[in-house]
């Protein structure tokens, strides 16, 4: 199974299960502390696989973030269990997309002092955000659009 697989499935699906139980992975549960009304989460990060998971309040993986390269205590992912397509520049990225007539959308900004530039590709199931820094892909995140996190996950 892909990571991919699992986005829009229940944090207590089989599934993702078996990768929290394979990886002795801890779901740390981030909630409103400072009373400002915003939606519990649960967070699940294996620094070793470089791959981060968000669950929303309804405990749906909603966000799965792939660190290509080293950053922010994680260890490059293994491509292979993505899932996801990985692109070597922005322009290849807009090209697959129009190629295949997805909608896409991008930009760049300096951001904690790094010049990031990102393409975030429409795939249907899943938005497909790319960031490259220095010209290298650095980090992609694969997410459910704003539809399905609101009405239930296609997975689940």
């Amino acid at each position: 199974m892909k990571y991919i697989d699992l986005l829009g499935q229940h944090l207590k699906s089989d599934d993702v299960i078996d990768v929290l139980e394979c990886d002795d992975l801890d779901v740390i549960y981030a909630f409103d502390r400072l009373h400002e009304n915003q939606p519990d989460e649960y967070w699940v990060a294996s620094k070793a696989e470089g791959v981060q998971m968000r669950f929303n309040e309804d405990q749906i993986l909603d966000v799965l973030f792939f660190y290509i390269r080293p950053d922010e205590g994680f260890s490059t992912c293994q491509p292979d269990s993505l899932g996801v397509q990985l692109f070597d520049s922005r322009d290849a990225a807009r090209e697959f997309a129009s190629q295949s007539g997805l909608p896409v959308s991008e930009g760049e900004a300096d951001f904690l002092g790094v010049h990031r530039k990102w393409i975030k590709i429409d795939f249907g199931p899943y938005l497909h955000h790319c960031e490259f820094r220095g010209g290298q892909l650095h980090q992609v995140t694969a997410s459910l659009p704003t539809k399905a996190q609101e009405g239930g996950a296609p997975n689940a």
